[in-house]
């Protein structure tokens, strides 16, 4: 089973660019997206949420944010701590 920091790796080719992993899980069905932005991710992934998914999404250094955490990637600090 890969780790999201390699299926990250093997996607992009290039750890410098900012990969966000959205997971969702649902009844049965686990989806898995990639996004370039933490907005992005986030607007994803409060969809999933609102549908009834269980949503998390792991950031470029591999920290994985739940749904009660995904505001925390929204700060400048945290995308910050990420170059």
């Amino acid at each position: 089973m890969l780790m999201a920091w390699d299926i990250r790796h093997c996607v992009n080719g290039n750890a410098d660019h900012m990969t966000f992993i959205i997971e969702s899980l649902r009844d049965n069905r686990r989806t898995t997206d990639f996004r370039s932005s933490a907005e992005i991710a986030v607007t994803l992934a409060l969809k999933l949420v609102a549908d009834g998914c269980a949503v998390s999404i792991t950031a470029p250094s591999g920290d994985v944010y739940s749904a009660d955490r995904f505001d925390r990637l929204l700060t400048s600090e945290s995308l910050n701590s990420q170059e």
